[in-house]
């Protein structure tokens, strides 16, 4: 399958790192073609756009629109996914019908981190230590943590110290490639989303290991460097 995302990271951004290994895992034949657009505004100005060209000149088999709900774009009306989805939903009427059955949206509640804190056995792993075992468990509701990015950093400093931080463009696609299964992070209904359209299944189970990742791993600690 040719796979299309359409992201509000920036190039080599956490974002495209991260559903790339994802899709990897879970699809092994896929082939993925990125488009990062740097902003959520843009991804409301331009992402359609985006998205039509992926499926109808990169021939995409599945192309995906995926942002993250913080910060709200639609600053009065928006209170949840809903709302931004059916906003993107009037951007693709005008789509011709074969291309529109192509694309898809996912709004993650609230952001990326949000699956990253509910997989609390790869924090574990990447905060321990031969001297320090770190035991970190995930908030009952991950999805109910509006700022999941801070809640992980929260968790990184308490663990490393003060001058350690969560930085989301080298740590994230670590984490993820320490995701032994998706027994945890299937809960959270935006993964679901997301694994159904990858895998055409409803209970999607990783067919390759975090190995498969380890060139976007590479990836992101040679940005770091930059």
């Amino acid at each position: 399958m040719n796979l299309g995302l359409v992201l509000e990271c920036d190039t080599g951004g956490p974002d495209e790192l991260v559903l790339t290994c994802l899709a990897r895992r879970l699809r092994p034949s896929t082939s993925i073609v990125a488009v990062a657009l740097g902003s959520k505004a843009t991804v409301f100005t331009k992402g359609v756009e985006a998205a039509v060209k992926l499926a109808e000149t990169d021939m995409c088999d599945l192309v995906l629109i995926v942002w993250d709900l913080k910060p709200l774009w639609l600053q009065v009306a928006a209170k949840d996914c809903l709302d931004e989805v059916a906003e993107m939903r009037k951007q693709l009427q005008p789509v011709s019908s074969d291309t529109r059955k192509k694309i898809r949206l996912i709004c993650l509640t609230y952001e990326l981190e949000t699956w990253l804190i509910a997989e609390d056995r790869a924090v574990s792993a990447y905060l321990s230590k031969d001297a320090h075992k770190v035991n970190f468990k995930a908030p009952k509701d991950p999805a109910s943590i509006t700022d999941a990015k801070a809640f992980l950093n929260t968790t990184i400093t308490k663990a490393r110290g003060k001058q350690h931080r969560y930085v989301d463009y080298k740590e994230a696609i670590r984490l993820v490639k320490l995701w032994p299964d998706t027994n945890r992070v299937s809960e959270i209904d935006s993964f679901q989303r997301f694994s159904k359209l990858v895998t055409g299944q409803n209970k999607a189970t990783f067919q390759q290991t975090g190995d498969a990742c380890s060139d976007l791993v590479h990836q992101a600690a040679q940005m770091g460097k930059a």
